[in-house]
């Protein structure tokens, strides 16, 4: 689940080049997080801003992840879960917090030895682009919205403020999470392969995006006959459709990387 929280801590940021720049954190600590008290104790928070940086349960896979701007993939030891840290980091004056990959790509190669490379793999994706009668659904209007580029709710999720490509890394967030974590594979509704935006829709948009077990309850009430809308079929509702084609992504590949820092 944390590894799903940076999925949307991360948008908006585009993806770094290796190797690491020297921006770096003006001073920075970093220490282990006792395992007593990580499982379920709220211990995860995130908090950055233009002179500060403060992580806690953190694991190196997060911190990684977090260096190289969300890759597609990450090729890493299995270890990487295991542990969580706290990071404390003072970042320097005239640099912003946009920048912060390229400070904790300087902070894991100096006190964890990471070194890592970018590699290309072409991966099956779906295309989204407009049907033939056009988007049925209309731009947001002007003003501020707390839940601007975000879809939020259950089988019936209300869109807003968001762009087409917002759009399409949350239809891959259930391809993502079923290849780093079992339970998520099989989600109703759910498709098989990532989704990339090839609409040519520049502006923000709002609406209502119904997919998944439609209507099928919750806990013990839950109905496993209830109709089941894919996604696609959702989209073709929306006047958008789904092409399979090949893409090349990004990742990266940890070749070194050691299980405690060095010290503070």
């Amino acid at each position: 689940m944390k590894r799903f929280v940076l999925s949307a801590l991360m948008s908006g940021l585009a993806f770094a080049q290796n190797p690491p720049t020297t921006l770096a954190f003006e001073v920075a600590s970093v220490k282990p997080v006792p395992p007593s008290v990580t499982p379920g104790s709220g211990s995860f928070y995130y908090k950055v801003d233009d002179g500060r940086a403060d992580m806690g349960g953190m694991s190196l896979d997060n911190l990684v992840r977090l260096a190289y701007r969300d890759p597609w993939d990450l090729v890493e030891p299995d270890w990487l879960t295991n542990q969580t840290f706290e990071l404390h980091a003072k970042i320097p004056a005239g640099v912003t917090k946009d920048q912060l990959p390229e400070m904790l790509q300087s902070f894991l190669a100096e006190r964890f030895g990471l070194k890592a490379h970018h590699e290309e793999r072409i991966i099956p994706v779906y295309a989204m682009t407009v049907a033939k009668d056009g988007p049925k659904f209309k731009e947001s209007p002007p003003g501020d919205d707390a839940n601007a580029g975000s879809c939020n709710g259950g089988f019936r999720k209300q869109c807003r403020q968001v762009t087409m490509q917002d759009f399409a890394r949350i239809l891959t967030q259930p391809t993502r999470l079923a290849a780093r974590f079992p339970a998520f594979a099989n989600m109703p509704g759910a498709l098989d392969r990532p989704v990339i935006d090839m609409t040519g829709l520049t502006a923000k948009y709002t609406f209502e995006f119904v997919s998944g077990r439609v209507g099928a309850g919750r806990g013990a009430d839950i109905n496993p006959d209830a109709e089941i809308v894919t996604a696609a079929d959702a989209l073709k509702t929306l006047g958008l459709k789904l092409e399979p084609i090949k893409h090349t992504f990004d990742i990266i590949v940890v070749d070194h990387i050691e299980r405690m820092p060095t010290d503070n």
